[in-house]
């Protein structure tokens, strides 16, 4: 770490004394803010550089040494720079106009999307390109350097899902992406090493920037969307706003039905006083419906000050269905017993609420940007399991799970020009109460009631600045966590633990010609969730049960990484030491060593390397994009029957690729393919992957369109995995549903971008419940 800093120091010297100031705004023809901008101040003698700085989300800069006679150039990707000679001005305005030999090159060679190496990450420009006639979001997520579509949402390789913000405000459902036409979107940025801003547990980050809105009166978007695979998937949307003068009211309103088929395979393989192997043959169908309503108000009190509410609702609804699971058992290599496990499940809920609150503004040169947060949900799960042993006693098992939530987080950030830089100060706190309560009649496990509490303050500070070869990040957090544990009303003093750590970040990024670089460190850590926390036990069958373990400890990751762009190329590299890695665990019962509870521990270290290289050129009406990505770790796993050398790296390859045929016509092909390697305590059981392709027609001015495609084409998506514990090796192979015709049609009429600024607080705690 210290050689780290040394390099950094060595990196980004050149500080300068300050003397008179100047700030203004830098704005496009149409007065519009140009964020990101660079603002340097030269020497009139030589051009050597003096200070500089880059612009905020609202156009606005300000700098030191700014000396009488001194130049001030301002500059961005797609425009004409800017100079103008100081003459003792304190605030200026300047307009940037457009570089009409760069957009002619944009329309000799078609819908080429830019890249540019941010103060934070990798952005891609979609305004204006190809990737904005893909249709949502969630299309163009896809074909973006670094992002991979999954089953489940998005991943950045190495890193494991993102958290996705759009204008500022985090996501808060994966249906955000598909009401989010691709049309309104001005660009992307992938971060890959997140500063002290964010909280110490997000990997990466995903910022999505759309276009300024415009217009008043009443608009809406309905999108229909119809799935048929070997069931039937529905999903409708509709959108609405309304706005006049300052005030803006919109609503959401969604329904989807998921018909889903998980087959699968599991071999288990316990090493007690008896050698037991198991072998699983699972079939489980679900049945789920949702109905989403959001509803939210924002006024804007000036240009730089505004306030919102937002209120969602849920209705969620799952079918109970049954699933079967049948089992073959052998001890010591001979028939022990041939199981058909037939279980009932009923899930019911009370309806979710969240609400937000907010408030962004600006009171001189100081930026406001204020959130609170309250979420409430309850489920109950009550299952059934009739056991039918041909060797053994039959049983019946009954289970009712029983979980109730409530959290509020806050989180307050303040901005500041400093010493040519701009320096963030703030805080986060989250409140949770969790009772998690476990009943079985039948007294084969035992039945308990947890109450978990914690609270975690995080004050954070980050400093931007310019220095003269390098635009320089540094970041601090310091989190304090107070954890209880209750049990049957008891509060348990051994599982319940105040601690706090600080974790530190810094980046630099530069450019030399067409080469653009950054190289950056951070501190993070991973929290158990609430669910790994509680001592719950919960049946799975006579041989298998899972529970949390209250004594988990906290990740701490130190990582560093190192990203660079030329032209079309895309290269990024990153180190990553997880100590204290929480992963999944097996003890046998004492008094019964067939008894296998599947739970989590804490390993001291595993190390990891990850690489990826992308190429993203334009070639006509074609745009490619491929990937290539490994990542490679480093584990000798000790157990109590073997030692294991899990090294061997996972190879990723993405192909993309768009077709723009004019006329409203539009072509996409998705492609991704994942080798077999090591992954934690075990790794992947074998390779998988999936060829997606949709054929769009637009018309009325893309206000309709029209959209048919096929997804997993060959039936190549699969999951699993081979994992190691103290005493159990286990294989899983499932199969998803995942081959899809879909068709969607989507029309819009006067849509524009919510003006809700709130971004929300206490985001990675909501992920743990």
């Amino acid at each position: 770490m210290e050689r780290f800093l040394v390099i950094l120091l060595l990196f980004c010297t050149g500080l300068r004394a300050s003397a008179q100031s100047v700030s203004g705004k830098v704005l496009d023809e149409n007065k519009k803010p140009v964020p990101y901008a660079n603002v340097v101040i030269l020497s009139a003698r030589d051009s050597a550089f003096i200070a500089g700085t880059t612009t905020l989300e609202d156009g606005s800069f300000s700098l030191k040494d700014a000396a009488p006679g001194s130049i001030l150039k301002a500059s961005f990707i797609g425009f004409e720079p800017y100079f103008t000679v100081l003459s003792g001005q304190e605030v200026l305005t300047v307009i940037l106009k457009e570089d009409a030999q760069m957009m002619k090159e944009v329309v000799v060679k078609g819908s080429v999307p830019l890249h540019k190496l941010t103060a934070e990450g990798m952005q891609t420009n979609i305004e204006n390109t190809v990737l904005s006639k893909l249709g949502t979001c969630e299309d163009v997520l896809s074909h973006i350097p670094g992002l991979t579509k999954k089953k489940d949402g998005y991943e950045v390789f190495g890193k494991g899902a993102p958290v996705i913000y759009i204008n500022g405000r985090q996501m808060r459902e994966a249906t955000e992406l598909e009401r989010l036409k691709s049309s309104e979107i001005k660009s992307i940025e992938v971060i890959t090493n997140p500063g002290a801003r964010y909280d110490a547990t997000v990997k990466a980050v995903v910022k999505i920037r759309t276009k300024k809105a415009a217009g008043d009166g009443f608009g809406f978007d309905v999108r229909s969307s119809y799935y048929q695979s070997e069931n039937v998937d529905l999903s409708e949307r509709l959108n609405w706003k309304y706005r006049h003068n300052r005030l803006e009211i919109f609503g959401g309103h969604s329904y989807s039905l998921d018909n889903g088929s998980y087959p699968s395979t599991t071999t288990t393989i316990v090493h007690a006083d008896t050698l037991w192997r198991q072998e699983f043959t699972q079939e489980v169908t679900e049945k789920s419906s949702n109905f989403k309503n959001t509803i939210g108000a924002d006024y804007q009190l000036n240009d730089s000050n505004s306030v919102g509410i937002q209120y969602t609702l849920n209705f969620l609804h799952e079918s109970p269905l049954p699933f079967k699971l049948s089992s073959d058992v052998t001890a010591d290599g001979a028939f022990y017993d041939h199981i058909n496990t037939f279980a009932m499940r009923k899930e019911t809920y009370r309806p979710p609420h969240f609400l937000n609150i907010y408030y962004v503004g600006k009171i001189g040169k100081m930026d406001i940007d204020f959130n609170a947060d309250y979420v409430y949900n309850k489920k109950r799960d009550h299952t059934t399991y009739k056991e039918e042993s041909s060797n053994k006693t039959s049983r019946t098992v009954t289970s009712d799970n029983q979980e109730r939530n409530r959290l509020f987080a806050s989180k307050l950030t303040l901005g500041y020009p400093v010493l040519g830089g701009n320096l963030s100060v703030g805080a986060e706190y989250t409140n949770t109460n969790r009772n998690d309560a476990y009943i079985n009649p039948e007294n084969y496990v035992p039945t308990s009631y947890a109450q978990l509490k914690e609270s975690n303050i995080a004050p954070f500070m980050e400093y931007k600045h310019m220095l003269p070869i390098c635009q320089l990040t540094v970041g601090l957090r310091w989190e304090a966590v107070r954890f209880n544990y209750y049990e049957n009303g008891q509060h348990i003093a051994n599982q319940s633990r105040s601690f706090s750590n600080l974790f530190p970040s810094i980046s630099a990024a530069t450019q030399i010609g067409d080469l653009q670089m950054q190289l950056s460190y951070a501190a993070k850590t991973r929290r158990p969730s609430y669910r790994q926390l509680s001592n719950n036990v919960t049946y799975g069958n006579r041989f298998l049960m899972q529970s949390g373990n209250p004594l988990l400890q906290h990740e701490y990751i130190h990582e560093i990484s190192l990203g660079a762009m030329w032209k079309f190329i895309q290269f990024g590299v990153s180190y990553r030491d997880r100590r204290h890695a929480i992963v999944f665990w097996s003890e046998q019962d004492n008094h019964n060593s067939s008894v296998s509870r599947i739970t989590y521990t804490n390993l001291p270290s595993i190390k990891i390397l990850s690489a990826q290289l992308s190429f993203a050129p334009t070639i006509g009406i074609w745009t490619p994009e491929f990937s290539a990505a490994m990542k490679k770790q480093w584990l000798t796993l000790q157990t109590r029957m073997k030692t294991y050398k899990l090294n061997k790296p996972i190879f990723h390859f993405s192909f993309n690729n768009t077709f723009n045929f004019g006329q409203g016509w539009l072509l996409s092909m998705e492609s991704y393919l994942v080798r077999k390697g090591d992954d934690e305590i075990g790794a992947l059981a074998c390779n998988t992957g999936s060829l997606d392709i949709n054929l769009t027609k637009s018309f009325l001015k893309d206000r309709l369109a029209f959209r048919i495609g096929g997804t997993d084409l060959f039936h190549t998506q699969k999951g699993g995995g081979i994992g190691y514990t103290e005493s159990m090796e286990t294989k899983q192979v499932s199969t998803y549903d995942s081959r899809q015709l879909v068709l969607t049609v989507t029309y819009k009429f006067n849509t524009s971008r919510s003006k809700y600024k709130g971004t929300g607080a206490g985001q990675a705690e909501k992920k743990r419940l």
